[in-house]
């Protein structure tokens, strides 16, 4: 892509051109007039053409631009939305872990509160059986 200097280069060039040609006109017969008028719509319609050239090839490098810039956005979005169903995934088995251990810690817990019970039980029933051996021995 030319430089905005270049452009503006090229006009300033141009329209020297187009001084010089109407300087050389007033000067110059009909006929020499007259080619020279047919010359320049020449010229002209040449770089209407190369102009149209430019722009549709503009057109179609920008729609492509747009084209893989959307595919890009696209892309992106979805990676995002990968990354936070991941981590979502991670979070719940994280979260689901830490439950089953807890349980797992409460149901060993109640074991041990239930050993703890049984033993209480197992020296109630021999104090009580004791107990009756002492009454016994009074009667």
């Amino acid at each position: 892509m030319k430089k905005l200097s270049e452009n503006l280069q090229e006009l300033t060039d141009h329209v020297a051109s187009t001084e010089q040609k109407v300087a050389a006109a007033e000067q110059q017969s009909k006929e020499k007039v007259e080619a020279s008028i047919q010359k320049s719509k020449a010229d002209a319609k040449a770089r209407q053409e190369t102009f149209k050239a430019n722009v549709k090839a503009k057109q179609t490098a920008t729609s492509k631009q747009w084209e893989d810039l959307q595919e890009n956005y696209n892309q992106k979005v979805q990676q995002i939305k990968n990354k936070i169903e991941t981590e979502k995934e991670a979070h719940e088995v994280k979260r689901a872990k830490q439950r089953a251990d807890e349980a797992e810690a409460y149901a060993a817990t109640a074991i041990d509160f239930a050993i703890l019970a049984v033993d209480e039980a197992g020296l109630a029933i021999l104090e009580a059986i004791d107990a009756q051996a002492y009454a016994d021995s009074l009667v």
